[in-house]
């Protein structure tokens, strides 16, 4: 697996061979700034597809490269939002599979945009940028639930596969007895590190006597938390969201599709605070339209409303085991390999 070095003892522990690739995102957020400073006035929505094409992008591509020409391999598959495979499988005349991220993809005019941003990476190899930039050219491995979006688009070749949560080795066990409600923004720290949205988001479930677990890696943001929610906040840096759920009434979230899809396979509904990132307001869109969650901003009174309305509505939380079933009956991703041969 290619990826930046801040990323390989993930997928060592995986079971995986890790190679470098590319910069880390720190790197990659000094960069944006330095060649666009205007963009740290700007919403992410604004910017991040342009920064991950045309900073990330060109540096993974470097590395690509080489590895392909040395390794040769029968087929390349890269996620949705990393834009050098397509270019690297193609240069090489090999297939390339795009994976799914799990939320709702983008829609047609999104892809057409986008070959406006990789349109020079693809002819820093003496190529013209193919349609949707090469996404789902050979194929698409999509772990988005039907309910969410039942037609991909832009997509002719999909192969549906279960979502499923990395066994990561955390070094300790969390206890989980009386969990009722999980609270986290994921990893990016815009989201994640948001201390007023995340002490709203206890306030709301404690209030409604909910036991709550909370992950932040930011310890003054822990200290807040548990000030906050008292005997009734559990405070972790990490959470094995498939045990944690398991006793859950509630998860309030992002909308990041790991937390999103990790709650619907364990039929637990959502709250979901979207905050700019397309992809998020996408997913919390399409689960508000499939009735599995609300979706509330950032303030504290919106967040209330979500909470109770998703508590108060017992067809929110039925809903959600319904699409439970739906994501435990998809193919396991083994099933997917005789396919993926075929294009080799």
């Amino acid at each position: 697996m290619a990826t930046h070095p801040e990323r390989h003892q993930l997928v060592t522990d995986a079971g995986l061979e890790p190679i470098a690739a590319g910069m880390s995102g720190p790197e990659m957020s000094r960069e944006r700034a330095r060649r666009w400073p205007e963009t740290d006035r700007l919403p992410a929505a604004d910017w991040a597809v342009r920064m991950f094409s045309q900073i990330l992008a060109p540096t993974v591509l470097a590395d690509l490269t080489g590895l392909v020409d040395e390794w040769h391999p029968d087929v390349v598959v890269h996620e949705e939002g990393e834009y050098a495979g397509p270019v690297a499988a193609a240069r090489a005349g090999i297939p390339w599979i795009t994976h799914g991220w799990g939320s709702p993809l983008r829609p047609t005019h999104e892809l057409v945009e986008l070959e406006k941003h990789t349109a020079g990476l693809w002819s820093s190899v003496g190529l013209e940028v193919l349609p949707w930039s090469g996404l789902y050219r050979h194929g698409l491995i999509n772990p988005c639930p039907a309910a969410l979006q039942p037609v991909p688009p832009g997509v002719a070749v999909s192969w549906s596969v279960r979502p499923s949560s990395l066994d990561e080795a955390v070094g300790s066990t969390i206890a989980t007895d009386g969990i009722e409600a999980y609270v986290g923004f994921g990893t990016v720290p815009v989201y994640a590190e948001d201390v007023e949205v995340l002490t709203a988001a206890v306030r709301s479930c404690t209030s409604r006597g909910l036991r709550t677990l909370v992950t932040t890696t930011k310890d003054d943001i822990a200290c807040k938390l548990v000030e906050e929610g008292g005997d009734g906040v559990v405070v972790r840096s990490f959470a094995s969201l498939p045990e944690v759920l398991a006793t859950c009434r509630l998860v309030v979230c992002h909308g990041g599709a790991g937390t999103v899809l990790a709650a619907l396979s364990a039929g637990v509904p959502l709250a979901i605070v979207s905050q700019g990132s397309p992809s998020q307001t996408r997913m919390a869109d399409a689960c508000a339209n499939a009735g599995v969650a609300a979706v509330a901003g950032a303030d504290a009174g919106s967040i209330d409303i979500a909470v109770n309305l998703v508590l108060d509505t017992p067809t929110v939380g039925q809903r959600a085991v319904v699409v439970a079933g739906e994501i435990n009956a998809m193919p396991d991703p083994a099933a997917l390999i005789p396919d993926l041969e075929s294009l080799a």
